[in-house]
């Protein structure tokens, strides 16, 4: 059975360095892009799209996942599922507010893994990427809480050095977890 690898993780934790790097490493590691209604930036693997634009593909079923945080709104493409129907399997840069319909989208198929660093490691990593003022960044802090749907769900800790958090996403991987 294919599988997708729904990546999920407070902002600055690293999912989106993880993933790039594990790109490089791995050429053939089938990596989705997100849609997502700001600039990209930070070798985000992402298709900046307007509101409107947005909206457009929504109404149009062009998503099989899509939420909002942080007043933005965030897709994934259904290209999805006619690569992981071709038997290919698919990583995907997700959100633990959408946990719940790529559970109900996906069933079987959704292996979810949430990436987590020290709470003094995200604000200097959220204040590092200058998107955020100081008293934004203090209150995305204070609403980082522990979900009980994500209770079972397995862990990488990427507080440290981008290679160790890698090194442990590729352990993951070739254990056969998603295979």
């Amino acid at each position: 059975m294919t599988r997708l690898l729904y990546v999920m993780g407070a902002s600055g934790v690293g999912k989106d360095s993880l993933l790039r790097e594990l790109r490089r490493r791995r050429p053939d590691a089938l990596v989705a892009h997100r849609y997502i209604t700001r600039a990209s930036g930070d070798g985000e693997n992402c298709i900046e799209l307007t509101p409107a634009a947005f909206a457009w593909r929504r109404e149009r079923g062009l998503f099989c996942l899509d939420w909002q945080a942080h007043g933005l709104c965030y897709g994934a493409g259904i290209e999805i599922e006619t690569w992981l129907a071709a038997g290919h399997n698919v990583i995907l840069n997700g959100s633990r507010r959408a946990l719940t319909a790529a559970r109900a989208r996906f069933g079987d198929a959704l292996v979810p893994l949430l990436v987590v660093a020290e709470r003094d490691v995200l604000r200097r990593r959220l204040i590092a990427r200058g998107r955020e003022t100081t008293d934004e960044i203090e209150a995305r802090l204070a609403r980082i809480c522990e979900d009980e749907a994500l209770a079972e769900v397995p862990r990488i800790d990427n507080s440290g050095e981008l290679a160790r958090g890698v090194d442990a996403l590729e352990r993951w991987l070739d254990r056969g977890q998603v295979r």
